[in-house]
């Protein structure tokens, strides 16, 4: 599946390449760190500062945008509130008890291992399920997103390969 994104956006400037990885959520900053350094052979620094951007611009509207999809649902599609209401209870209820006394420390410490499917895209969906507020959700997302992008850029400077 990744290969299939890489391939889709080849035809695009790297620099511009690397800020779409990082936002999309398959591939996230995780995987374009590597690839910036050591596929596309950019300066470490503006691989850094690119990933960050695109990973940053996700946390947005993931976060806004989840509260105006429901309201349409609500309005234009009303068959279809029960289903994902359902949904979004069994993902609070499944993170409330772990996480939701942690707060924005959690969802710091989720950003902070990079491992698949630990990135601003979950960790946005958990701060919605979990009614986490805006600047809390925010500095923990950004900050543990700012960390674990440098875990990534330092494992891909010491590994000298593609994670």
């Amino acid at each position: 599946m990744t290969e299939v994104v890489i391939a889709a956006l080849s035809g695009l400037p790297t620099w511009l390449r690397v800020i779409l990885l990082s936002a999309i959520p398959i591939t996230e900053y995780q995987l374009s760190i590597p690839l910036g350094i050591h596929e596309y052979h950019l300066a470490t620094g503006l691989v850094f500062c690119l990933a960050a951007c695109g990973a940053t611009l996700i946390f947005f509207p993931v976060y806004f945008g989840l509260e105006l999809l429901h309201a349409l649902v609500e309005r234009y599609l009303p068959w279809l509130l029960r289903p994902l209401d359902a949904v979004i209870d069994r993902a609070k209820n499944k993170l409330k008890d772990r996480y939701a006394k942690y707060g924005a420390l959690a969802l710091f410490l989720f950003l902070v291992i990079p491992f698949p499917l630990t990135g601003v895209w979950t960790a946005s969906f958990a701060a919605v399920a979990l009614k986490i507020p805006f600047k809390q959700a925010a500095a923990g997302i950004l900050f543990g997103m700012l960390v674990g992008a440098s875990v990534v850029t330092l494992l891909s400077l010491a590994g000298g390969a593609v994670l």
